[in-house]
């Protein structure tokens, strides 16, 4: 039998999670496979790069070209959404803040 290492390494984790974070990923998991997306509203520049398939040096690389702009919470750069949806879309992100 074939072993399919990232969804092995998944399941050992998860397995050894405490119950809130079992919790937490399985709602996700099922939100994904239900077909409705995260309801996240920002990501670390980690969970940013892998919703795009990018490296953090590629995120740089389009944060210094304009491409897109953090917020940044609590001294930690974060990034919407919606700009990363655009982003993947194809489309231009504005580089000003949205008004309050």
């Amino acid at each position: 039998m074939q072993e399919n290492y990232p969804l092995d390494l998944f399941l050992k984790r998860l397995i050894t999670a405490n119950k809130k974070k079992q919790a937490a990923a399985i709602d996700s998991a099922m939100a994904i496979l239900n077909g409705k997306p995260e309801e996240r509203l920002i990501y670390s520049g980690a969970d940013a790069c892998r919703l795009l398939s990018i490296s953090s040096t590629s995120l740089w690389r389009l944060r210094q070209a304009g491409k897109i702009k953090p917020v940044v919470v609590l001294n930690r750069p974060k990034y919407r959404r919606t700009d990363l949806e655009r982003l993947a879309q194809g489309d231009e992100i504005a580089t000003t803040t949205p008004p309050a």
